[in-house]
């Protein structure tokens, strides 16, 4: 078996909990921050949330998506890991423009904010090396 599924699992797992994290704190209060001093800044912006909904909680559905392809792939069941190279572009995408907001608009940092953009550019990275699968035909 390739590593690759249990680095996933590995790199999800956390995101799901960094963005838990997040989502809580978020509610109750503010994250403690230890390095940056701007989480409280960043987590209160206008950019925090989509249709109200906090932006924790979308990066968490993203982690858990990719939580479930890896234990499919581990467990033998779908090969459900090549269904994620659209979704972690879109992941990547999404962290280098909240990253940018946070330097150039808002000049605050959370640092589980960019734990979250990190782990997210090391998946896609990891789903993106790998080789593909050949085809139907048997063809690469």
């Amino acid at each position: 078996m390739s590593p690759r599924p249990v680095v996933l699992l590995a790199l999800s797992f956390l995101g799901m909990v960094d963005t838990l994290y997040l989502a809580f704190t978020r509610g109750a209060g503010l994250p403690v921050c230890h390095v940056t001093e701007g989480c409280g800044d960043v987590l209160t912006s206008a950019y925090s949330e989509v249709g109200g909904i906090p932006l924790p909680w979308f990066g968490f559905v993203f982690y858990a998506v990719v939580f479930a392809a890896a234990v499919f792939e581990v467990t033998g069941g779908i090969a459900a890991l090549r269904y994620l190279r659209w979704p972690t572009l879109a992941a990547v995408a999404v962290s280098l423009i909240l990253t940018g907001i946070q330097g150039f608009v808002l000049e605050a940092w959370c640092e589980y904010c960019l734990t979250s953009g990190a782990l997210s550019t090391l998946i896609f990275l990891t789903v993106w090396t790998a080789r593909r699968p050949p085809d139907i035909a048997g063809t690469v």
